[in-house]
């Protein structure tokens, strides 16, 4: 009975060992890119792909719905593109140099008639205890001069179709989350629910999508995107 017991306690430590491995750690020369699908009238879905190759875990996305971070040759130039899923009809793409170990977002924004595409570098430095971090990124073609607020606080004003503010640090909770051109109320647009949580140490990127002449999907909306 002493042998097939030692066996088993064997194999018992072996797993635990296994279980409490560290995590690899990253690879060489990447850099990290969250693909997000901001393109209205993209149905059913699209793919991101760097260098002509489809980036794992940014496949299929559905409008108004993101990746995550995903690695990306960092150190020398890439080119990062939107394709229609299982049609491979190419729709929006970007080259640049991306730098090892930053994060950046990649977003494909406009409508499927009129594709844009843009990069920005994300600072994700953790805000202080209590408060969470968000930006704002227009991302509707309509030619507007959008302010978006979270609660009484101001994230951007002006901001042009393409353009991206700076993170702002904002008290954590519950938060009512508006944007659309003071200048023209009918293109004023709240997320869905209106009040979004907000969670402490948490980092958001809130998005622009659609057009004032669109139904349905392409509506103007606005979607809260995870950063960390």
């Amino acid at each position: 009975m002493r042998k097939p017991l030692l066996a088993v306690l064997m194999l018992a430590i072996l797993s635990l060992g296994y279980g409490c491995k560290k995590k690899d750690p990253p690879p060489a020369n990447k850099a990290n890119v969250m693909f997000v699908n901001g393109c209205a009238g993209t149905v059913p879905a699209i793919d991101a792909k760097a260098n002509n190759a489809n980036v794992d875990g940014a496949l299929n996305m559905p409008f108004r719905t993101w990746s995550g971070y995903r690695y990306v040759t960092g150190g020398v130039p890439v080119e990062l593109s939107f394709y229609i899923s299982n049609v491979g009809t190419p729709i929006s793409k970007g080259s640049s140099t991306l730098a090892i170990n930053y994060h950046y977002t990649a977003f494909c924004g406009g409508l499927i008639t009129d594709p844009t595409f843009l990069l920005t570098q994300d600072t994700l430095t953790p805000p202080p205890q209590s408060m969470a971090k968000i930006r704002f990124v227009n991302l509707s073609n309509d030619n507007l001069q959008v302010d978006a607020t979270a609660g009484t606080t101001v994230i951007g004003k002006g901001v042009k179709t393409l353009q991206v503010t700076s993170f702002v640090e904002i008290p954590s909770g519950n938060i009512e989350l508006k944007a659309g051109d003071p200048s023209d109320i009918s293109t004023v647009v709240a997320t869905e629910p209106t009040a979004q949580l907000l969670a402490a140490g948490k980092i958001y990127t809130m998005i622009l999508t659609g057009t004032t002449a669109g139904t349905g999907d392409s509506k103007l909306k606005l979607k809260v995107v995870n950063n960390n």
